[in-house]
């Protein structure tokens, strides 16, 4: 099937820097897309080479497989919601979502149909005769949403619209704005450097570094199977153990001496810290152990963590329910892991 969304070999620079380094992704209708990454990985400028307000050194940018590359963003089958919502202050807030239909030739009677029938997808029915100083943070939002839908692209990018908002109000909106965006059945492609916010709404995740991509997958993949130490580094909080040659074929865990069998290029493996486990008595067969001491606890709501120092390497461990104070620093423990959820990374 013919992808939504085709970008092939995008390259961008800026005054000798190299801000995309030949991007190919293929986005398919309906997707929920986040990119993700670091300030300065080239993220938005590849969401603005999309939007058409930046033009591409090399490669091509198709929709539908037309060749938009050189268009004009009036001309491109989508519309982009901004971090500022760049609403118009003197007009009501049912103006400003007809703004657009009105600008594209529809009629008066029919532009207003159209924009409260967008206000009421995002559940601002009652407010279209308000002006936007009037609305909190997360109404405005919604509203620059609703003007951007109001026109039905086919595609909708979001340039970190959640950002300005409060931490309760910004995972609200996340769910709200995935609902919104299953309820349309438009793709959306979402920029962020928030990995929980990447998680918690995209189908899939395209994780950004330096102008290039890193990886493309699931949340699932991207968490549990990172493709580089970077993606590993970025997404959630790792144990990256490392590992040394071993009898022919094998490789050890220089932690606790348990033995994988080899992989070419790989110097670590990751363990995610609820992974890993407290030992009391004898061990499991199937765990591998190594002996720490405590050098730090953190508890943040029902999840304690362990910093637990084993030899060199300091190790991570999740606990959920367990008291702070059942442990402290300085605290003999034994450290316990399945070879099994542990992933090679690849240097």
């Amino acid at each position: 099937m013919q992808p939504l969304l085709s970008i092939e070999s995008v390259s961008k620079r800026f005054a000798g820097h190299q801000a995309l380094h030949e991007v190919d992704l293929a986005i398919g209708g309906g997707e929920f897309i986040a990119l993700l990454g670091p300030s300065g990985c080239g993220k938005t400028t590849l969401l603005r080479c999309i939007a058409g307000f930046l033009k591409p050194d090399d490669g091509r940018i198709l929709i539908e497989g037309a060749d938009i590359t050189g268009a004009p963003p009036y001309r491109r089958p989508l519309n982009t919601v901004f971090q500022s919502y760049a609403l118009f202050p003197h007009m009501s807030v049912a103006d400003n979502v007809a703004y657009g239909p009105r600008r594209a030739g529809t009629g008066r009677t029919e532009a207003q149909a159209r924009a409260r029938e967008a206000l009421a997808l995002v559940g601002l029915e009652e407010m279209g005769e308000r002006l936007p100083r009037a609305l909190s943070g997360g109404q405005q939002q919604r509203v620059a949403l609703a003007r951007a839908i109001v026109n039905r692209p086919k595609l909708l990018l979001l340039d970190e619209p959640l950002s300005a908002l409060d931490l309760k109000l910004r995972r609200r909106m996340q769910i709200e704005l995935k609902h919104i965006q299953e309820k349309l059945g438009i793709a959306f492609i979402f920029v962020t450097h928030d990995q929980e916010e990447a998680m918690a709404m995209a189908n899939r995740i395209v994780v950004m570094n330096a102008g290039r991509i890193e990886q493309v997958g699931t949340p699932a993949d991207i968490y549990r199977a990172p493709a580089s130490r970077f993606v590993a580094e970025f997404v959630g909080e790792p144990n990256l153990i490392p590992v040394e040659p071993a009898r022919p074929g094998r490789m050890r865990l220089k932690v606790t001496g348990a033995e994988l069998p080899y992989a070419e290029g790989v110097r670590c493996v990751m363990a995610r810290p609820e992974d890993l486990v407290l030992v009391d008595g004898t061990p499991p067969a199937d765990l591998a152990t190594a002996p720490g001491i405590v050098e730090e606890v953190v508890a943040v709501g029902p999840v304690t963590t362990l910093f637990i120092r084993c030899g060199d390497v300091v190790l991570k461990v999740a606990r959920l329910g367990m008291s702070a104070t059942a442990l402290h620093p300085g605290s003999a423990v034994t450290v316990g892991l399945r070879v099994s959820a542990l992933h090679p990374i690849v240097e």
